[in-house]
């Protein structure tokens, strides 16, 4: 039990030493593009994440949900996916992932497939430059 939680503490640092390193390339003016919409030339469903991280940083909550409106809400959902799943991997050991942690997976990329189609649509309000 004791290297399992040694291994979350290190992987829960490496995600957020990660999140701080693209926090100061961004303050830094370094932009990472986006793959799909220099392809496409369309907004992903993670499009402005960068932007919204940043905003809610600086308390800026009107500025990050109009960056990305949906990753706000989905935002503390995924946190505590992982919570509970570092949780139970600490306890018992056991990576496999439930049914119940496999239905919300998939409802929540359902939400962010359905949110991708329509945030690309010509009337949709919230355009990013």
């Amino acid at each position: 039990m004791k290297n399992r939680l040694i291994q979350t503490i290190k992987n829960t640092i490496a995600i957020l030493c990660l999140g701080i390193f693209l926090y100061i390339l961004y303050n830094f003016n370094v932009r990472i593009p986006c793959a799909f919409k220099t392809l496409t030339h369309l907004d992903c469903p993670s499009c402005g994440i960068s932007r919204m991280c940043v905003a809610l940083s600086h308390g800026d909550i009107k500025s990050a949900f109009y960056y990305n409106q949906i990753l706000i809400f989905l935002t503390p959902v995924i946190v505590l996916y992982y919570i509970f799943y570092q949780i139970r991997y600490i306890r018992t050991g056991q990576r496999k992932i439930s049914s119940l942690e496999n239905n919300i997976m998939i409802v929540l990329i359902v939400i962010l497939i359905i949110y991708g189609i329509v945030r690309n649509l010509p009337f949709y309000p919230y355009r990013l430059p």
